[in-house]
């Protein structure tokens, strides 16, 4: 069950900000609006209803979840059991006060006196309120189990992906490594110390990197990829500003290498005189806009469509993951060209 330390309670939602505290006194309200109109008795003794039994809710409503928020503080991780007698304790002594208050207030000793009468308000008072704090702890419990089951599925589905990208390229920065070897002792080297920049990023777990290190995994690629196809067949182009983009934004790994390694599997490797790779990256204000263009190979000539489809499903499908509605992939395809684009929110 998901736990919100220094929150809230357990599956509780987080109480203490003020979105939780204006849902909590709309909620209440209408509360009070219910029980006001299931006693009044015309419009004027429903107004009088309503303002007192919004004055109690409230009181009760307000002060329970202020008490629970600086419970919550001192406490880590209590079980659901704790947490729900905690939160029943809490609800119970507060409709208590209020109840007594409201005796005094409105009848003073004479309510007082009358035992049978003040213990029959009180007890009401206690059955409403938690049999309504019951109702919402079985929500809160259901919902928090629901979330937990979404985030682990998205996370299982987020690994599944990121594990079926680009398994060939393992394979061909080892045969390269292995040919310079002969060769040029010191380039095999340098080969070797990308490749294993790249494979110890490809082993992290963790699910945001910087921008910068994506982009130096990406250029460590693109080295690997020149040292294979040679410089004369491919041709880099980076069409951005270091200096000015938000290099320590937090971003899921393999966003862009991905789409670099498919633009020269897909567009510059089937072509023989290859072609120039342009990688955009570009700061606009809120957001982060990504693009990889590459030529396309002769017309008739296979470019392995379908596993270009799959990695670019992969792609839609990681973004998706990492940030639902607010990003984007785009495909943009004319005689010569072939351009991928993304845009995702920098947070």
């Amino acid at each position: 069950m998901p736990s919100y330390t220094g929150k809230t309670l357990s599956y509780l939602p987080s109480l203490c900000v003020p979105q939780a505290l204006l849902r909590a006194v709309l909620a209440a309200e209408l509360l009070a609006i219910i029980l006001a109109l299931v006693v009044a008795t015309d419009l004027r003794n429903f107004f009088v209803s309503l303002g007192l039994h919004s004055l109690f809710v409230l009181w009760v409503t307000l002060a329970s979840i202020f008490t629970l928020c600086f419970i919550s503080r001192l406490m880590s991780k209590p079980s659901v059991l704790h947490a729900s007698a905690i939160v029943f304790g809490t609800v119970a002594c507060f409709t208590l006060i209020a109840s007594v208050l409201g005796l005094v207030m409105s009848g003073g000793e004479e309510w007082l006196g009358d035992v049978l009468t003040s213990a029959l308000f009180v007890f009401k008072n206690l059955v409403i309120s938690l049999v309504i704090t019951l109702v919402l702890l079985r929500y809160f419990y259901i919902h928090g189990q629901w979330e937990e089951t979404v985030e682990a599925d998205s996370a299982a589905k987020y690994d599944a992906l990121q594990a079926r990208m680009r398994p060939h390229f393992l394979f061909n920065s080892l045969n390269t490594i292995a040919h310079l070897v002969h060769i040029d002792a010191n380039r095999a080297e340098e080969a070797l110390l990308d490749l294993a920049d790249i494979m110890r990023l490809t082993l992290d777990k963790r699910s945001r990197i910087s921008l910068k290190e994506e982009l130096n995994l990406t250029l460590a690629y693109l080295r690997m990829e020149g040292l294979r196809l040679g410089a004369k067949r491919l041709s880099v182009k980076l069409d951005m500003d270091q200096n000015s983009l938000p290099l320590d934004m937090e971003i899921p790994p393999f966003l862009l290498q991905p789409l670099v390694e498919n633009a020269v599997y897909h567009g510059i490797q089937p072509r023989q005189d290859g072609g120039l790779l342009t990688v955009s990256l570009y700061d606009a204000g809120d957001r982060l806009d990504v693009s990889v263009t590459n030529p396309l190979p002769p017309s008739g000539m296979s470019t392995h469509t379908k596993g270009n489809h799959i990695a670019q499903e992969n792609m839609v499908n990681r973004l998706h993951l990492a940030y639902g509605d607010r990003a984007n992939l785009k495909i943009q395809k004319n005689v010569q060209q072939y351009r991928v684009s993304f845009s995702i929110p920098k947070e």
